[in-house]
């Protein structure tokens, strides 16, 4: 089966290519991506054509990484392979913002459906993630032995904890826990520094593909919280621009690509490999 889907993506990016030689030239699509997901789905890439990645795992694979891959594999699939351009954005509202005017075809990160209400504005995927897939861990450095050494959802509702409003479900989640301390900032970026200096205890993420589930955005090394996690509700899809001239035809070609991704096992397989499924985690404790 994964050979097959294989040989059809190979298939239509010769075809495509053979015929873009005949063509005096094709526009872009343009997707809009956070900047660390642009540098580490390049590192990932090493060169290599995203539509031919069969196997998702390895340095710099994360869930971010490997839906920025699954997209294009799923626009080829639909039936659109022209090339594509990633610009960068520095948070989600800002994403959203290029996406609503028409400046980026698409996201090319999934977003939380609840995010997704301006119907006027955007088309919105078949779901990639779908409800209570999406298991996050706390997140902490290793000196921060309070933080580490908690068992309960108890033990958690005392510390201080760092998200942002604009992360709704994210956010939504941290206030039902009834947090004592919560902090909203903007970038993910300022998130990371405020663990790493001390003035947070710890942030969500999702469990991550190295052999102790740890990561180093910013250059700070973050650890889970051991045997216990939080289950997020929710979809999670793509945003398509209404206002691009492309963008009714790429839904359409997004929607059908997905679909046939899901029927091979294919998106299954990518956030599996990715860490983002992590079997490790799966006997934790879901604290909320």
């Amino acid at each position: 089966m994964m050979k097959r889907i294989c040989s059809v993506l190979i298939f239509i990016l010769i075809s495509s290519f053979t015929f873009a030689e005949t063509e005096t030239k094709r526009d872009e699509l343009i997707i809009v991506i956070p900047g660390d997901v642009k540098r580490d789905y390049e590192l990932f890439l090493d060169g290599r054509n995203p539509i031919e990645i069969t196997d998702y795992s390895g340095l710099e694979s994360r869930r971010d990484v490997v839906e920025v891959i699954l997209i294009q594999q799923a626009l080829v699939l639909g039936g659109i392979s022209d090339p594509i351009r990633f610009i960068v954005a520095s948070s989600h509202a800002r994403i959203i913002k290029q996406v609503h005017s028409g400046t980026a075809l698409m996201s090319g990160n999934s977003i939380w459906y609840d995010l997704l209400n301006d119907r006027d504005l955007l088309y919105v995927s078949e779901a990639v993630i779908e409800k209570g897939q999406f298991e996050a861990g706390l997140y902490t450095i290793l000196e921060n032995q309070k933080t580490l050494s908690a068992k309960s959802l108890l033990d958690v509702r005392s510390l201080t904890a760092v998200s942002s409003k604009a992360w709704i479900i994210d956010w939504q989640t941290l206030n039902s826990m009834k947090m004592s301390s919560l902090i909203n900032t903007v970038k993910w970026s300022s998130m990371v520094k405020m663990v790493a200096k001390g003035r947070a205890d710890f942030l969500l993420a999702p469990f991550q593909p190295s052999k102790d589930m740890s990561f180093s955005p910013e250059g700070v090394h973050l650890v889970p919280v051991q045997n216990i996690k939080i289950g997020l509700q929710g979809t999670r899809h793509f945003a398509v621009s209404k206002r691009h001239p492309k963008g009714k035809e790429a839904i359409k070609a997004l929607d059908a690509g997905i679909l046939l991704l899901k029927e091979q096992g294919i998106i299954n397989k990518a956030y599996s490999e990715s860490g983002f499924f992590n079997e490790a985690v799966k006997d934790w404790k879901k604290i909320i």
